[in-house]
């Protein structure tokens, strides 16, 4: 089978996104900052809404000797947070423009920046991070994508080899609610960056079972329209 010569554009999707941010949201400090947790039914605000991933998702897991590695920071909102618990951060993404807008919010200080081509993780070094976070971000991301992220973040991790990953879930209320509201506009095969990705809890745990990741948590009520999951990821040799 010939490989096709397009696809989903989620970088130019997100650098559109990015440059367009501040006429649409002027105002908002930060881009993410729309992005409140109302959608997903987790909060009612912003406030709510990094109070929540910082006590569930980051507080219990992240420790000050850790080097955390971020794929897809957006405009750096869980970056922050994360930043506040972990001795230094990687900030990866597709769009550049996301990544500097993260960076003109963190700067440099115990924070690197990596820019990703959407196939490889090979710019990142091998046991170079304790803990693997990607939040917000799977959600836009098609199966077969993050499938391909999940076989490649093991070498990466050392020490607790620790990964919090969250998705969509198409088939609870709201994920179904929000499939209906975007299908018009992605059909015949075509897809927009940042749409959501038809994924399931299903698919996933199908995914990390397969890839041999220890499933330590499963939260599908935090943000019911979606599933985190708290993984340990396999010991890769080298």
């Amino acid at each position: 089978m010939d490989s096709p010569k397009e696809g989903i554009d989620y970088e130019g999707a997100w650098d559109s996104y990015a440059q367009a941010w501040q006429t649409i949201h002027p105002e908002l400090e930060y881009i993410g900052d729309e992005w409140a947790g109302q959608g997903a039914g987790a909060a009612t605000s912003l406030g709510e809404y990094e109070a929540l991933i910082e006590k569930q998702f980051i507080a219990p897991y992240i420790r000050s000797d850790q080097v955390v590695l971020e794929i897809g920071v957006g405009g750096g909102k869980t970056s922050a947070l994360l930043l506040k618990y972990a001795q230094g951060l990687i900030c990866a993404d597709i769009s550049q423009k996301m990544l500097d807008a993260t960076q003109a919010r963190l700067g440099n200080e115990r924070v690197e920046y990596c820019k990703l081509d959407g196939i490889s993780l090979e710019p990142l070094a091998t046991h170079s991070v304790d803990v693997c976070f990607c939040y917000d971000t799977m959600v836009h991301v098609e199966p077969r994508d993050i499938f391909n992220y999940l076989r490649q973040i093991p070498r990466l991790l050392r020490g607790d080899r620790l990964c919090v990953f969250h998705h969509t879930n198409v088939l609870s209320e709201l994920g179904w609610q929000k499939f209906l509201k975007e299908l018009d506009i992605n059909l015949m095969g075509k897809r927009h960056g940042s749409a959501f990705s038809v994924m399931t809890n299903e698919i996933m745990e199908k995914f990390l079972q397969e890839l041999n990741y220890q499933v330590l948590l499963k939260d599908t009520s935090s943000v019911p329209r979606d599933c985190v999951w708290i993984c340990q990821a396999p010991v890769i040799e080298g």
